[in-house]
């Protein structure tokens, strides 16, 4: 499974980040500027681009690989486990590179993987308390976009929380970005149920929907 992902996402990743450097590379020399000072200089400037200008790809990679991993070592406690991990994790001052990155990914991801799980309370409660739980995050999102400010984002605020100030923003992102986020997705799930009927958005939905990445990455 960890072969057939990387298959799946880093291997167009680094196609796609190849292909660029190199029409990059080649319009610089027709130009007639010197491309590259040194091939270490350039092969350090390649890295550096697939790493942090693709992060969103190693971030999906690197928490399935901990979901894995948990899943293989815990077993039966493995949804207990995840849901620790989700906040050790989001906790963890670690500042290199895209790491903040993957950290505050890493919860998400959980949190996708925990409902694609157990869809049977999840369906049992949204059928309950639907109307309440679809004004409150609207309600929640709402509060959150309107308190949003520049060190609310993951890239500047890092995920660190060091003072009271800090705390409140990285609270204020996970709960704005997990509302939103619930949001989103009970609306793709209402389109998807209006037209699953439909031959074309069946196309789009499962047939596009496989190569999302190869889309996103274009």
């Amino acid at each position: 499974s960890v072969r057939e992902r990387a298959r799946q996402l880093l291997l167009p990743t680094l196609f796609w980040c190849t292909s660029l450097e190199t029409a990059k590379w080649a319009a610089l020399k027709l130009a007639g500027a010197s491309p590259l000072n040194s091939v270490a200089g350039g092969l350090s400037d390649f890295a550096m681009d697939l790493i942090g200008s693709y992060w969103f790809i190693w971030a999906t990679f690197a928490s399935f690989l901990v979901i894995r991993l948990l899943l293989e070592v815990c077993g039966h406690l493995s949804v207990w486990i995840i849901c620790i991990s989700a906040i050790v994790v989001a906790l963890v001052p670690m500042t290199f590179s895209v790491l903040p990155l993957l950290r505050y990914t890493y919860p998400f991801f959980c949190l996708g993987f925990l409902f694609a799980q157990s869809s049977q309370w999840r369906t049992h409660i949204m059928s309950r308390h639907r109307p309440l739980l679809i004004f409150s995050l609207a309600a929640i999102t709402c509060a959150c976009y309107l308190s949003w400010g520049k060190q609310t984002y993951a890239y500047n605020n890092l995920v660190l929380i060091h003072d009271t100030a800090s705390a409140k923003q990285v609270l204020l992102m996970f709960v704005g970005s997990a509302a939103a986020s619930a949001i989103v997705m009970e609306l793709v799930l209402q389109f998807w149920s209006v037209g699953r009927p439909n031959r074309v958005a069946r196309f789009v939905a499962v047939d596009l929907g496989q190569g999302t990445l190869l889309l996103y990455l274009i």
